[in-house]
């Protein structure tokens, strides 16, 4: 028999892949004048008559009509929209209202979107984070790195993809504290994230959640990813440690990331790693790293004039 707690967590996936799955499919693919079919006048005053219905699966219907048709009577409908988010008091409406500004691209309802980070109501709170990811906004930052702590697995998910792409600083030390979150998912997401962010002090952390063979390989891998994405040039050091790792996916990934970051330092260490290592595959990955730097030193080199430092040769 199923304990309370698994019944209780069975709950709660449940509910995080239906709103994720429904997000997915709302918002993937903006409305825009070349796909949303044409409201007519007649369409569009119908819906908006309807947005004052007493019965709430009315509104819904209506603002699903025109988030999905609406494009063209786009600043007829927003502040239709900001209302309805804003105070309505159905949480399906709100969610739907959110849903359909995110589809309009409706920047003008940002404010809305970042107090509906804290709606009592966790669909609300995970439409309003999906809407700012595409409508990525430095004001709703303080918010969304608020909601990296909520209890719901699928809210805390989407904060941190709509931190990824506002890309403020300021998130970090919030993103981080998540590269141990108990959801495998939003562990993932994070160390994305951080990586189109791309401030230096996420670098320590991945380095060690890299370094960390306790973490699963594909974590360490996306860590990688995330390190050769930051700014500044202690990731390089980084870099060229973790090709002495045991793991050859690691050094494989590593050597690929100093291909195309690395610079004229890094070809002593790439080569010296090159005359032990047994990997066929990350032989071949270290001379194409090796050829890379060549490359890049070389069209500096030419861009500048020829005065600057050689590359060591292989």
């Amino acid at each position: 028999m199923m304990s309370e707690q698994s019944i209780h967590m069975g709950r709660i996936w449940r509910r995080a892949c239906v709103v994720c799955l429904c997000m997915a499919t709302a918002l993937a693919w903006p409305a825009s004048p070349a796909l949303a079919q044409r409201l007519t006048d007649e369409a569009f005053a119908a819906a908006i008559h309807d947005l004052a219905a007493a019965d709430p699966q009315t509104r819904v219907t209506a603002l699903d009509l025109l988030g999905r048709r609406g494009w063209r009577r786009k600043d007829d409908i927003v502040p239709h929209l900001r209302r309805l988010l804003h105070s309505d008091p159905d949480w399906r409406v709100r969610a739907s209202a959110g849903r359909a500004v995110g589809r309009l691209s409706a920047r003008d309802a940002v404010p809305e979107l970042v107090a509906a980070l804290r709606d009592s109501q966790v669909e609300v709170r995970v439409v309003a984070a999906a809407a700012l990811w595409r409508l990525p906004d430095v004001a709703a930052v303080p918010s969304l790195v608020h909601l990296t702590l909520d209890p719901d697995a699928s809210a805390r998910q989407w904060a941190v993809l709509a931190l990824g792409v506002a890309r403020d600083p300021r998130s970090v030390p919030g993103l981080v504290a998540l590269l141990t979150d108990p959801v495998a998912d939003v562990r993932m997401d994070t160390i994305r994230s951080l990586g189109r962010i791309g401030h230096p002090s996420a670098l320590a952390p991945l380095a060690a959640l890299a370094a960390d063979t306790a973490r699963p390989l594909e974590e360490r891998l996306e860590a990688l990813n995330s390190i050769a994405s930051l700014t500044g040039p202690d990731k390089v050091n980084v870099l060229v440690h973790t090709l002495d790792d045991d793991d050859a996916q690691i050094r494989l990934r590593a050597t690929e990331a100093l291909g195309q970051v690395g610079d004229a330092l890094a070809v002593p260490a790439l080569r010296r790693r090159r005359d032990v290592e047994r990997d066929a595959g990350v032989r071949v990955a270290l001379d194409a790293a090796m050829s890379a730097i060549r490359t890049r030193a070389r069209e500096r080199r030419q861009g500048h004039g020829d005065d600057a430092a050689p590359t060591p040769a292989p």
